[in-house]
């Protein structure tokens, strides 16, 4: 387990965390080898599942849409090959038998680039299949035009879990292909003000983005603390304004993307070329050759660990993402999605996740570094107990995930699982609230209708007895007058 110590910015509290970042800060990002297959994931955000657009044993070229999602988003094929088979396992995917050649569709870049209005911007970056590549994967045009109007745009450089440094060196290497991103997102959004905010550990991106960046953008340098990459940290930090509870960034007029998503959106927007590919930090005690790897989407995890030189008997833990709020994965066939940002292979001690569960000492750590100011023992004990509804009262919604109340936690309880579940089951409970309005709503439309046409029907029977009752007086009359 890493060490920790509690630590506060500007009216932040979180975790001063040792960076094991050495081994690979300083290494240029290399391109990964095309794997023999493919697992392209279908699972999109939201749970949804992306609908196939091709058949099995197709031929396919790099840059074809294989998948859409319930939005519209569409998923490509990172290269060429034939469409294999549909596999439930290690999650719902479409595997594709790379044929080496590698050959793409032709590129489309925008007419017009940042002249382009901003709604051909989104539909740019629709259509290439872009979704949030730094958290949970929220379809960035849908994000950019409910942020239209909004008076920052930040983009998230703060990468301040341990061991990751692909964004650092994407910083490092290419900032001007970032910063053309940045500004066709701010373009899309028409953000007056642009932010960069960069952790201040990192003086070689900083470096890089004072060479490329121009007055229009401007670079904030933040405290080395966890998670001062948060949305909601990171946007109090950068502006001073604190996020209301219960809401997003949006409602302080701030909008975050992190810097692979725009690195994505440049090379959609000025080189046409879809969400094919990221850049992975591949690191861990186990691995013999770290490195940031330009990796195709849908590789399996074990090809890069095989590339990398895994040490197998070393092998701890396995996790996908930071060692914070990545997750455990034991299926080397796990493939890598738009939202992977590391491989870590850790070894002994790193690891975390792997320790049994212990009672409650009520040491109060938790709350000491939690940066949205909850109480998490609080929460861990309503949610064990099954009260879903008082952890939503006790601000269980405004948890960001982050995880360091696990990572002090001396019992080791899984308490992110907690919450997860317990924001799962307020979600439910909601769900079945909302079905239960919508039912009573039915209820009472069908019972007004029904009411209507009982009046309906009593007001034509009315009339047809007063049509009848006119006729025989009529009738009457005549017989009387004869």
């Amino acid at each position: 387990m890493i060490p920790w110590r509690s630590a506060s910015f500007g009216g932040m509290q979180g975790l001063d965390l040792p960076s094991r970042k050495a081994r690979t800060r300083k290494l240029a990002i290399e391109s990964a080898a095309l794997p023999p297959r493919l697992l392209m994931p279908l699972r999109r955000y939201g749970g949804g599942r992306a609908e196939i657009r091709v058949q099995i044993g197709q031929q396919i070229r790099g840059g074809e849409v294989i998948a859409v999602d319930a939005v519209d988003v569409p998923l490509h094929a990172p290269t060429s090959g034939r469409v294999r088979a549909f596999a439930e396992t290690p999650e719902p995917c479409l595997e594709i038998e790379v044929d080496g050649d590698d050959l793409m569709l032709e590129p489309s870049p925008l007419a017009g680039g940042l002249d382009a209005p901003p709604e051909a911007i989104r539909a740019c970056l629709r259509a290439a299949g872009l979704v949030g590549l730094g958290g949970a994967g929220f379809p960035t045009a849908t994000k950019l035009a409910a942020a239209r109007g909004v008076d920052c745009l930040i983009i998230n450089a703060a990468e301040c879990e341990p061991y990751l440094t692909a964004d650092e060196r994407l910083l490092a290497e290419r900032s001007p292909e970032v910063l053309a991103g940045v500004r066709a997102l701010a373009q899309a959004t028409g953000a007056r003000r642009v932010v960069v905010a960069v952790e201040d550990d990192k003086p070689e991106a900083i470096t890089a983005l004072q060479t490329a960046a121009d007055d229009d953008i401007e670079l904030h340098l933040l405290p080395r603390i966890y998670p001062s990459g948060s949305e909601r940290q990171l946007a109090a930090l950068v502006t001073g304004r604190e996020v209301p509870s219960g809401q997003l960034p949006l409602a302080i007029g701030v909008l975050c993307q992190s810097v692979a998503t725009a690195w994505a959106a440049g090379r959609a927007v000025f080189a046409g070329e879809p969400v094919t590919r990221r850049i992975v930090t591949v690191a861990g005690a186990a691995i013999d050759r770290p490195g940031n790897l330009e990796v195709r989407l849908g590789t399996p995890v074990g090809e890069l660990l095989r590339e990398r030189g895994l040490d197998p008997s070393a092998l701890a833990e396995l996790r996908l993402g930071g060692p914070l709020t990545g997750r455990i994965v034991r299926d080397h066939a796990a493939p890598i999605g738009a939202t992977t940002a590391a491989v870590l292979a850790l070894a002994g001690a790193e690891a975390v996740g792997s320790e049994p569960e212990q009672p409650c000492i009520r040491c109060g750590a938790c709350a000491e570094v939690c940066p949205a100011w909850l109480q998490p023992q609080l929460l861990h004990q309503l949610i064990r107990a099954g009260d879903a509804e008082g952890a939503g009262a006790a601000h269980l919604g405004d948890c960001i995930e982050c995880a360091a109340c696990v990572w002090v936690c001396p019992s080791r309880i899984p308490l992110l699982d907690d919450y997860r579940a317990g924001k799962h089951e307020l979600a439910r409970r909601d769900a079945a609230r909302r079905e239960a309005e919508r039912a009573r709503l039915r209820h009472e439309r069908r019972q007004a209708r029904m009411e209507r046409e009982r009046e309906a029907a009593a007001a034509a029977r009315k009339a047809r007895l007063a049509r009848v009752n006119a006729a025989v007086a009529r009738a009457r009359s005549r017989t009387s007058e004869s």
